[in-house]
């Protein structure tokens, strides 16, 4: 009863469990109480977040264009995080077999899953762009740490059931991130911090974080002298200073690409 419809699952990943605990538990929430069979997916998803960090690092590390180690870093950052986790895992329909008894947590799910339908299912910061166009001010559309937490601990699943074996695990994740990592690889992505920071060095400041009235997110501004201030809203410091530099790179390059136009 428990592992209902799973069997869907394993097909699409190409992967067949020897061991059907370890992909219930995979997808357990802490908050499904009705699974009293095993544990909930947080042992698994730590070990599955090791794993696919050296796979990932491993393949970059062996690719034959050999990167340099500030390429190897921004490609493992744009490779190895929370929103390209999630996004996958959506595209996998992972969160179909999720289960959670959480309202709060069925929101959010809900809420990213229409997203990244709209957009169909193209991993791209933009989208998690809310932007008042007036204001020059965007907030980071909340990703679900769940979904990227099961895409890992499906990882440790496979792992432990497959023996500890290490290319079990990467010919199922090799498949799901082929074209990401094609991508990437091709035309190294940066940080949008480290990248608003080279286009204008001198002049690009940010400012101290500031708490919201709700108390669960904070504001993080940066000036771009001579250019207009440009703010950012997320749940902690660092993706609020992540989409603020996004909301200035994103008016910035709009005001070059006008500007050329203007001059042709």
């Amino acid at each position: 009863m428990m592992l209902d419809g799973y069997e869907e699952l394993e097909k699409s990943i190409g992967y067949k469990f020897r061991d059907s605990s370890y992909l219930l538990q995979a997808f357990t929430h802490a908050s499904y109480q009705p699974n009293r069979l095993t544990d909930c997916y947080q042992r698994l998803e730590f070990l599955g977040d090791a794993v696919l960090d050296y796979l990932i690092t491993r393949h970059l590390y062996e690719d034959s264009r050999q990167h340099s180690p500030g390429a190897l870093t921004d490609l493992r950052s744009a490779l190895v995080n929370n929103t390209i986790f999630a996004s996958l895992a959506v595209r996998c329909g992972f969160h179909k077999y999720f289960r959670h008894l959480s309202p709060g947590l069925s929101v959010v799910i809900n809420r990213f899953v229409r997203i990244q339908e709209e957009n169909g299912h193209s991993i791209s910061e933009e989208y998690y762009l809310i932007g008042e166009e007036e204001c020059e001010e965007a907030e980071d559309v909340e990703v679900p740490k769940a979904l990227g937490d099961v895409f890992e601990s499906l990882a440790g699943a496979i792992y432990l059931d497959s023996g500890m074996s290490l290319d079990a695990v990467w010919s199922v994740y090799y498949t799901i991130m082929k074209s990401e990592i094609e991508q990437f690889s091709t035309n190294v992505p940066k940080s949008p911090i480290r990248e608003l920071l080279e286009l204008e060095p001198e002049t690009a400041k940010f400012g101290r974080p500031e708490k919201l009235a709700d108390g669960r997110r904070v504001r993080v501004t940066v000036d771009v002298f001579g250019k207009g201030s440009f703010k950012g809203i997320g749940r902690n410091y660092r993706i609020a200073k992540c989409t603020a530099a996004k909301c200035a790179l994103k008016k910035l390059k709009s005001r070059i690409q006008n500007y050329s136009r203007q001059k042709l």
